[in-house]
């Protein structure tokens, strides 16, 4: 039984309802590849901080209408979810694209790759940052990326089975300092399932161990990054106001119910809900953001710390998927 609960200024309240919704699935035996809706199958695995707290990951894979697929994101598949996918896709004979959406989600990649290489038939497209840093497999093989969501081509690689954009206000390049600002990913809406994934911009927390419940966390709510707070937003008094009406636009135009997110879990049938209800409750703290930029710029300050005396994240520390 869920139950509805509140969280902080930047939080959203949990679901009455969330349920896979059903229907005739595609491979109903499957245990780890879930179908979402008809065409789209997320995957959510164990991502370990510290060694200590679990804040889980996230693939997916979408249905083309020609009826090939595309991978969303990279995890470590078990042997049972690889099989999964294998069957699926046809051993990745069936795999046109595999495309990459958080900057930092990084890890995956190199196994990823060895198992299903870029070839001229299945096209690698990621971040700027992952053409830059991903540049070989597990084996040394090169990654041959064909492209980056920087280039509205790319973007609009899919449309219309898959709907891409990249949220206003904040850095998608090189976001900076790299170890906190993960604010910003792809959004990707299948709408043939009516699902839209998001890695990092927000957070849905169907569970929520100890250390979570210590910081105010509650099972069922759904927060921005708080790097939204921070520096996640660029410190200029356009930047927090641009980011919501971004927002706004895409709950506006897309008709999904779920949402999948990589930190900690799916949210089902009732995401568009929650995620206006987030908004409308993070909108005043936008308001407010933009006012103090507004100020500080003002008086000759920044509100985040100038990137140049930032002290160098540890590259290896900085992967959060």
């Amino acid at each position: 039984q869920h139950s509805r609960s509140q969280d902080s200024k930047m939080g959203a309240s949990g679901s009455r309802a969330n349920a896979l919704a059903e229907f005739d699935r595609a491979h109903p035996a499957f245990k780890h590849f879930i179908e979402v809706g008809p065409g789209f199958w997320n995957y959510n695995t164990s991502f370990y901080v510290r060694k200590i707290v679990n804040i889980h990951t996230q693939m997916s894979v979408a249905r083309l209408a020609n009826g090939n697929y595309v991978s969303i994101d990279a995890a470590v598949l078990s042997t049972e979810a690889k099989a999964e996918f294998d069957e699926l896709t046809a051993n990745g004979d069936k795999l046109e694209a595999c495309i990459h959406t958080h900057p930092f989600h990084t890890l995956a990649i190199p196994a990823f790759h060895t198992a299903y290489p870029s070839t001229e038939t299945r096209r690698y497209i990621g971040c700027p940052r992952h053409l830059a840093k991903i540049t070989e497999d597990t084996t040394g093989a090169k990654i041959n990326w064909s492209g980056d969501f920087q280039n509205p081509d790319v973007l609009n690689s899919f449309t219309p089975d898959l709907e891409m954009r990249i949220p206003d206000g904040c850095e998608f390049v090189d976001p900076q300092p790299q170890k906190t600002n993960h604010l910003s990913n792809v959004f990707v809406f299948h709408p043939a399932s009516k699902t839209v994934l998001c890695d990092d911009t927000v957070m849905y927390f169907r569970e929520t161990g100890a250390l979570l419940r210590l910081i105010g966390v509650k099972p069922y709510s759904m927060r921005f990054h708080r790097s939204l707070e921070g520096v996640g937003l660029y410190p200029t008094k356009e930047a927090p106001l641009q980011f919501g009406a971004w927002f706004r636009k895409m709950l506006n135009d897309w008709d999904f119910e779920h949402l999948v997110s990589a930190h900690t879990g799916p949210c089902y049938s009732v995401a568009k809900t929650n995620l206006e209800e987030l908004l409308t409750k993070t909108e005043p703290l936008l308001q407010t953001l933009s006012e103090r930029n507004a100020e500080e710029a003002k008086n000759g300050c920044a509100s985040q710390a100038d990137p140049e005396k930032q002290e160098m994240s540890d590259p290896d520390k900085c992967e959060c998927g």
